[in-house]
């Protein structure tokens, strides 16, 4: 059974590793050269970001303009847009995570792996394509059990008998 804690554990693992990977660094090179590299990746992902996002973009268009379903371009864009926000977090893990979700083989790879685990499914929608508890648009009467009008009227549209 998954603990609901979880969550909390990943997330201070995750801040206790930044802090970690920011006492190694500063020792490494200096105080002021660890904040210029965090300002410098997150400069740099921002840019990447930058270009690939409008690639993506133009792709996706494209894709909807053929009439494709694009799943595995949402999930790429998706995981681009979680690329963006792991270089934004300050620290040096999230950015390598970042950095390896910008490079597009790698992300086709995760994008490829997430759905063949069916984690995200398609669904086709328009015309013929309702689904189950969707409305359907109709006329009816009320008739209570004990009423004795009710007989069997047809509405004047209607033509199905």
């Amino acid at each position: 059974m998954r603990s609901p804690f979880l969550p909390l554990f990943v997330f201070l693992g995750l801040v206790l590793l930044e802090i970690f990977g920011f006492a190694w660094v500063g020792d490494a090179v200096g105080a002021l050269a660890t904040v210029a590299l965090v300002i410098a990746t997150a400069a740099a992902g921002l840019l990447l970001f930058r270009l690939q996002g409008f690639y993506h973009w133009r792709r996706l268009q494209q894709s909807l303009a053929r009439g494709e379903m694009p799943a595995r371009g949402l999930v790429e864009g998706w995981l681009l847009m979680s690329a963006a926000v792991l270089l934004l977090l300050p620290g040096f893990f999230t950015d390598a995570a970042g950095f390896v979700l910008l490079v597009p083989p790698l992300r086709r790879w995760a994008a490829e792996g997430i759905l063949r685990r069916g984690m995200i499914r398609a669904r086709a929608s328009g015309p013929g394509a309702a689904g189950p508890g969707d409305p359907i648009e109709g006329e009816f009467r009320r008739h209570d059990a004990g009423d004795e009008s009710a007989s069997d009227e047809r509405l004047d549209h209607d033509d199905r008998r």
